[in-house]
């Protein structure tokens, strides 16, 4: 989500432009200048400085996630050049020294570890400096990013084709009449023919200019686009190979991220300026009429409460509303949508959402993003009394991306966690039935931010598994 916000170290030099050097020289983001007295650092003697971590920085109470990349070839913390990497003894001491765009000023960034959990998680303090003169102050968690203990290459679910992309960090897929829609953000889009899925072959892309692409959707021969800069896209993709513009929504425009396809409605989900959901009637595909704009009304966008994904069930609509959490609402008549409940949590960054009647019960699929990652089942079959059932959890380190349910089985795209294909029919226990880790550290691009791995999956049902991945591009699964 941070994509959506700010970007990670945006946030940490958000201020830095603004800080001047003051008449004593400080050296506050210096190994000497942490006090690790309290600190019980004998673990640190079995910590390593190698491969990708996912990082976790708490300032004042709210969290931002980075990475650490420690390979030889270009090492970045909170992707900027890591220049300082001290882990052996009692000691974990990393450092990146930068400058902004807009001013010559020093930047560094500092973690000195105080506690080692275990060989491959740390805790400790976190500090950036502008002149040497500590301006933030706050406390870290790393993690080395790792298969799962026990876990090999996959179980019960196999690979049957990989396709990288010419360029760019794929984010989604969508799958209709043997054509995959790839999103690659400011890269765009790539349509490939996937009617033989072990061999996709690329027959189109579409370039934006200055702007980002997050979801894709199709109905009989119009291609739907969700547009950072421009809200709602309109192709016609008669010929996949060939496709052709054809308007813009709405006017003015708005940023655009979530699309949700039901029968003869798209929803855009709007994070801003306005936090509303754009609800389209596409009975004729080329021409979307806008039937209303749905704004859950005891949200406040001030405080990150802003709808991103969602999914439509019955006529209900299901969104994953950021800090707000899980929203729902009855939208039988498209153009006087009623809110129906929510389900509110502390901490909320709830974003991909999936829906279905499992043992007579309605079930709502929720995932938050981020540090401490969580999947909950929530009985949402009285909307106004929603329950947490159960729930599915990886490594704190880890986030999930994408859902997707078939019938009792859900596919998580679980990001560095790859693949996870869990049996949901008994919600409050969840089962794990197949998995695939997509993770190599090796791969280009890894260790750059906190959102990497596999984002996006959804099952077609032409019997394979489609999914996006941040390095290696499209994946094509199959459960034998």
């Amino acid at each position: 989500m941070n994509r959506l916000l700010v970007a990670t170290t945006g946030v940490l030099l958000l201020t830095a432009s603004g800080c001047t050097r003051t008449e004593e020289e400080k050296h506050d983001c210096e190994p000497e200048a942490f006090d690790l007295s309290a600190c019980d650092r004998s673990g640190f003697t079995s910590v390593k400085g190698e491969g990708i971590w996912n990082l976790n920085i708490t300032l004042e109470g709210v969290d931002t996630q980075g990475s650490i990349r420690f390979l030889q070839d270009k090492p970045l913390l909170l992707g900027t050049p890591l220049t300082v990497s001290t882990v052996e003894g009692d000691t974990f001491f990393l450092a990146s020294d930068f400058q902004t765009a807009s001013t010559p000023t020093p930047v560094r960034f500092a973690l000195a570890g105080c506690q080692a959990l275990s060989p491959d998680r740390v805790k400790g303090e976190f500090r950036r400096c502008v002149n040497g003169e500590a301006d933030m102050r706050g406390t870290f968690e790393a993690a080395h990013v790792k298969w799962a203990e026990g876990e090999q290459q996959a179980s019960g679910v196999e690979l049957v084709s990989e396709t990288a992309l010419p360029r760019g960090q794929p984010t989604d897929v969508f799958v209709a009449d043997g054509f995959a829609y790839v999103t690659a953000l400011s890269s765009g889009l790539f349509i490939y023919n996937v009617k033989d899925p072990a061999h996709p072959e690329k027959v189109a892309e579409i370039s934006p200019t200055n702007d980002i692409w997050y979801r894709a959707r199709v109905k009989g021969s119009v291609l739907y686009v969700s547009s950072y800069n421009e809200g709602l896209l309109v192709y016609d993709v008669t010929r996949p190979e060939a496709p052709k513009r054809l308007t813009a929504l709405p006017r003015p425009s708005v940023q655009g991220w979530g699309l949700i396809l039901d029968q003869d409605r798209l929803y855009l989900v709007s994070p801003s300026p306005n936090a509303e959901v754009y609800i389209y009637d596409i009975s004729t595909p080329t021409q979307p009429s806008l039937q209303s704009r749905y704004f859950v009304e005891d949200s406040v966008v001030g405080m990150g409460q802003i709808p991103v994904e969602g999914v439509v069930v019955n006529n209900r609509l299901y969104l994953g509303h950021w800090r707000y959490g899980l929203a729902v609402a009855d939208v039988t008549d498209a153009k006087k949508p009623v809110s129906l409940g929510s389900f509110k949590y502390d901490n909320a960054t709830s974003r991909p959402v999936a829906v279905g009647q499992i043992d007579e019960r309605l079930i709502a699929f929720e995932s938050s993003e981020g540090w401490g990652s969580m999947l909950r089942a929530l009985d949402v079959t009285d909307p106004q009394h929603i329950s947490e059932v159960g729930r599915f959890e990886m490594g704190p380190e880890t986030t999930v991306g994408g859902l997707t349910l078939v019938g009792s089985k859900l596919y998580v795209a679980h990001n560095q966690d790859g693949l996870r294909i869990l049996e949901m029919s008994n919600p409050s226990t969840p089962r794990q039935l197949a998995y695939y880790n997509t993770w190599r550290e090796t791969d280009s691009g890894r260790g750059q931010a906190f959102l990497d791995g596999l984002n996006g999956v959804v099952v077609p049902g032409d019997g394979f598994i489609y999914a996006t991945e941040t390095s290696r591009g499209l994946l094509v699964f199959r459960e034998p």
